[in-house]
């Protein structure tokens, strides 16, 4: 369906930027700005976001006892957890993994304050805006308001898991309000073109954006005339790539016998990835079940799943039941692991290995030029049942 004009552009720039940021999903700082945190109090108490305090140490603090480290430039970050043994070397540097010892005043704490979008608050929040008219919700995160002749649907594209509503078949036939949490992922992974407009939560948030008059606008559209036939998604949750490339290959009839125990990876028999490794085990784990799953469809080595960065961090936070973790630091682990993997194997049995040959990187074919999917490699990974001794 045609769109309206753009949204009208209004607010200051730095209460846009605060807004866009608290609701990206993830959000984390230790230096809140007057208007970042009188943003996010607002945004707390309109229901859409939960904020939470954590404490953490510098891997390197010249104010620190233990300064200067190996490394005395490390920009890591550990966070302190009751939970972990501090006497059992639990506490790693997520940058350059040396242990620290946050405990006895040893190091100064700092903290930090992270939020996280509520779904639940961003739906009602929408709802809220539209109670002027007839609505319903039609499957999770989509609405139809009883507006026109045939009605317009209301998708908020982060919590739509229903693929019918993101196609662009249905786009071009049914009047469609798109509705991005995240305004980044709005710029950088929504289908680009003319005739779709989809709009931010921060911009319906900031009241640049009137809902009901949007959708209103919306009613009236017409189907657009042209329009090339392609049947693509026009926003990809993470649950299913549009299009993928890996950015490396690797060599023909090479293979590496994968095993994953409690919280221990071996790659041909070394161990890669020790209990200690925290989250780094964790995307290991995360992305091996996946492998495993395709593995069971019988899927083609070119269609097994990879999971981009912001879908695996969130998976992280579920699993470790901690309200937020930056994707910064899982983009670390991933770099480390690979690192890790290819320095033990070239060390322990002098195999050729690449660095992609067991946790692959794939550079999404979207508009952005920096999102990337992770996977093991289907070319390269066999599967061994864990071995408790080697």
């Amino acid at each position: 369906m045609r769109s309206p004009s753009s949204p009208r552009k209004s607010g200051s720039n730095d209460r846009t930027s605060a807004v866009e940021r608290l609701l990206s999903g993830g959000f984390a700082t230790s230096s809140l700005s007057p208007e970042m945190k009188a943003v996010g109090e607002a945004l707390r108490k309109e229901g859409l976001i939960e904020t939470y305090r954590r404490e953490f140490v510098r891997c390197a603090d010249a104010q620190d006892s233990d300064y200067p480290p190996k490394n005395r430039h490390c920009q890591g970050r550990i966070y302190v957890d009751e939970a972990l043994d501090e006497g059992g070397h639990d506490f790693r540097c997520p940058d350059c993994e040396r242990p620290v010892f946050p405990g006895n005043g040893r190091k100064r704490r700092h903290t930090e304050l992270q939020s996280k979008v509520r779904p639940e608050g961003g739906k009602a929040f929408i709802t809220s805006k539209l109670t002027a008219k007839g609505v319903r919700q039609v499957v999770d995160g989509v609405y139809r308001v009883d507006i026109g002749t045939r009605g317009v649907f209301v998708c908020l594209a982060d919590y739509c898991l229903e693929q019918e509503y993101l196609a662009r078949d249905w786009a071009k036939t049914n009047a469609t309000c798109y509705i991005l949490v995240n305004a980044k992922r709005m710029r950088d992974r929504f289908l680009k073109e003319d005739w779709l407009n989809p709009v931010s939560l921060a911009s319906v948030v900031l009241g640049e954006v009137d809902l009901s008059e949007f959708v209103e606008e919306l009613s009236k559209g017409t189907s657009p005339a042209k329009v090339l036939a392609a049947s693509v998604a026009v926003y990809d949750t993470g649950s299913r790539p549009i299009v993928i490339e890996p950015a490396a290959t690797s060599a023909p009839n090479r293979q590496f016998l994968v095993e994953v125990g409690l919280n221990v990876v071996r790659v041909q028999g070394e161990v890669v990835v020790a209990p200690q490794s925290g989250t780094r085990f964790q995307v290991f784990k995360i992305l091996w079940e996946r492998f495993l799953e395709d593995l069971t469809k019988e899927l083609p080595p070119e269609e097994f799943r990879a999971i981009p960065l912001e879908d695996l961090t969130a998976e992280i936070e579920k699993r470790e039941h901690k309200p937020t973790i930056d994707e910064l630091t899982v983009r670390r682990a991933i770099n480390r692991l690979q690192e890790d993997i290819e320095k033990a194997v070239k060390k322990k049995t002098g195999l050729p290995i690449d660095r992609e040959d067991i946790v692959q990187n794939f550079h999404w074919k979207r508009q952005s030029g920096d999102a990337y999917g992770y996977r093991l490699n289907p070319n390269t990974v066999a599967v061994r049942p864990y071995r408790a001794s080697c």
